[in-house]
């Protein structure tokens, strides 16, 4: 029962990276130490009644944990982005940057010119989306026909790969093609029960596209881990460090207030030495 509460405390971690821009739901599942289990049990639960049993029962009260962090805690994410945004990303770099010394324990000690290569691809995949203009797209749910539901699913298969993967944030991905405010808004509506049939119908092709595009992407994630685990690791090393200035990259968005920035700091030294704490345990 302890097991499945902390995998239930861990999938409302996980659910917050749904959230907030910047912050990578893959980088949060290495830093809490179940990424693999992740990919394993997402990758294989399909497969026999046995797999099903072993995996679904893993993974439940992590998804759990996610749909009550993206219902309960949006609200409260969004209030504290809205009222003190720079502080509120700054205690989850504070998370991102205590969790990072434990990757290096993941893999072997001698980090040498491959090494830093592989690290470098890694910043340079993440890096390379900040540079992409966000423009100025704008999408409404008022009128919805086939392609915009055909279309909703593919943006589900999209946001699920940047969520699989480490370092690449899916809320910042969406907030790129224009449907971060507009799904976030809808799953508001959702858990405030406003027009519940409509909205749920909306959502729907969203979430199935998710779940197949976390299936396919942990194949072969898990694949690369069984075959090249170190290389795969250093290039995921590269996704978390990047992922850093992708969250700093969102607080320079922000107007800028000396007392958010002076509470954020603190708070993020705090929750910084908080995490490494637990995982040097």
């Amino acid at each position: 029962m302890k097991d499945k509460l902390t995998l239930f405390v861990k999938g409302i971690v996980l659910g917050i990276s749904f959230i907030i821009p910047g912050v990578s739901g893959g980088t949060l599942a290495v830093l809490m130490g179940i990424y693999e289990e992740l990919i394993e049990a997402a990758g294989n639960f399909y497969k026999g009644v046995k797999n099903f049993k072993k995996y679904f029962m893993y993974l439940l009260p992590i998804g759990l944990g996610v749909v009550f962090s993206v219902a309960i805690c949006a609200r409260i994410i969004k209030f504290g982005l809205d009222k003190a945004p720079i502080a509120t990303m700054l205690i989850f770099l504070g998370l991102i940057l205590g969790g990072i010394p434990k990757l290096f324990k993941s893999v072997s000690k001698n980090i040498g010119v491959k090494e830093c290569f592989l690290m470098l691809i890694g910043v340079i995949i993440v890096g390379g989306m900040l540079f992409i203009d966000k423009g100025s797209n704008s999408v409404s749910f008022d009128s919805m026909g086939i392609l915009n539901y055909i279309l909703l699913f593919l943006v589900g298969m999209l946001a699920s790969g940047t969520m699989v993967v480490p370092g690449i944030s899916g809320s910042f991905t969406l907030m790129l093609i224009g449907y971060y405010e507009p799904i976030l808004n809808l799953v508001n509506e959702i858990t405030a029960f406003n027009n519940l049939s409509t909205n749920i119908l909306i959502l729907l092709p969203f979430v199935l596209g998710i779940v197949i595009g976390i299936v396919v992407i942990a194949k072969i994630i898990e694949y690369m881990l069984k075959k090249y685990h170190n290389e795969t690791y250093y290039v995921i090393i590269g996704f978390v460090l990047a992922s850093v200035i992708s969250v700093l990259y969102q607080v320079f968005q922000y107007e800028y207030n000396s007392l958010h920035v002076v509470v954020g700091l603190f708070l993020m030294c705090v929750n910084s030495l908080f995490v490494y704490k637990i995982f040097e345990k």
